[in-house]
């Protein structure tokens, strides 16, 4: 009885506040409805400026979603944002007219049908455009720059590979079709030599050399070699400037290599980060994305740490910046967060990044040196940066 009562109770309050009455409109004040959106709208950019930085992030520990995020060095906001597959390598465009994100994707997200792809971008909306298949796949390991480049007319994006062999992917992003694999005997990674040609470096110390034609067809030549690859190897992360065909490569101990890569590569009379002074010798170059060259000043920036042999991976205390000509140091900025990853704009009024182990970057004034901010929280675990220009 008591059961029937309440629930009694509990009917006629419903009646009487119109519970069950049917539909309540709601009264809403004039003014305040807004209409429904049926069209999404796309934002549109203006075109790219020399003080936006591109990160790249493969996202640790998850892999399968990468990130590109789009940072204003001036204002420290976000101007974009643009997802990606697994283990993914940007490239940005030499007109700034396109970016390519080469990546992986799996039917059933982290298993099934694998396919490779490389996915053409729109900078200003940040839509796809189109992509082109890679048949024979793609070397899947922590981001680096030259797993991915363009030659230096802006035709043929060069993608590395290793199935088993190692090669490079060639596809050609004007007419968005691929051409083919070249195989390049053991040597890895695509250094531009010009519209048709590209450097790999080789477990010996030296490069081969690879030019191309437009089926693919592909001659290799190799160098000396230039560095001891047991006792000093070089970091794969050199600075490249591809208007000047120049490149610098740093050795763990601290050796710089000048090489010219306009058509086969010329290497120039090695010198020393820390010269021959005592007081620097313990310190070492070490990080990620190490080294950057800014060429308008003709200077060269390196992330460097105190630290003995074999620390080639060890975040950076300092950025050291040199003449790269005199090879003088002319700065040692202290960071205020230790780095792993550094980039220089190439415009008149450059801005240094310095991309932190806790997915901060930091922006500092590379004439001055003043620091200029950070912006944190980067994703989780962001690798390399990119301006345009490089």
């Amino acid at each position: 009885m008591r059961v029937g009562v309440v629930a009694q109770s509990w009917l006629a309050a419903a009646i009487g506040l119109g519970l069950l009455a049917g539909p309540v409109v709601a009264q809403v004040p004039e003014g305040a409805a807004l209409g429904t959106q049926e069209d999404h709208p796309t934002i549109t950019l203006p075109e790219p400026s020399p003080h936006w930085v591109y990160v790249l992030e493969p996202v640790f520990p998850y892999l399968v979603s990468s990130k590109v995020w789009i940072l204003d060095g001036d204002t420290l906001d976000f101007v974009g944002m643009a997802s990606a597959g697994y283990m993914a390598n940007l490239v940005l465009s030499h007109d700034k007219s396109a970016f390519y994100i080469a990546e992986t994707y799996w039917d059933r997200g982290t298993r099934g049908n694998r396919v490779d792809v490389v996915t053409l971008y729109d900078p200003r909306t940040l839509e796809v455009t189109g992509e082109v298949l890679l048949p024979e796949g793609r070397f899947l390991i922590v981001p680096k720059k030259y797993n991915a480049q363009l030659t230096t007319d802006g035709r043929y994006l060069l993608s590395f590979n290793m199935d088993p062999s190692f090669g490079l992917s060639v596809v050609d992003v004007k007419d968005k079709k691929y051409i083919g694999e070249i195989e390049t005997g053991g040597c890895s990674l695509a250094y531009p030599t010009g519209p048709t040609s590209f450097a790999s470096i080789c477990p010996d110390g030296s490069f081969a050399h690879v030019t191309f034609d437009a089926s693919g067809q592909a001659e290799i030549t190799n160098t000396d070699p230039f560095f001891d690859s047991e006792k000093d190897p070089v970091f794969e992360h050199a600075a490249m400037y591809r208007p000047d065909k120049k490149a610098y490569f740093v050795s763990y101990e601290g050796w710089v290599y000048p090489v010219a890569l306009d058509g086969m590569p010329q290497v120039g009379e090695r010198w020393k980060l820390q010269g021959d002074d005592a007081e620097l010798a313990g310190w070492r170059p070490g990080g990620w994305q190490l080294t950057a060259y800014h060429a308008p000043t003709d200077r060269l920036f390196v992330v460097m740490h105190e630290g003995g042999p074999w620390t080639h991976k060890q975040a950076g205390e300092e950025v050291w910046v040199f003449d790269a000509t005199s090879h003088e140091l002319l700065e040692r900025v202290p960071l205020e967060e230790h780095s792993i990853s550094i980039t220089v704009s190439e415009d008149d009024q450059p801005l240094l990044f310095a991309l932190t182990e806790t997915a901060t970057v930091q922006v500092y004034d590379a004439t001055s040196f003043e620091h200029k901010g950070n912006k944190e929280g980067i994703g989780i675990s962001p690798y390399l940066l990119y301006t345009f220009g490089e």
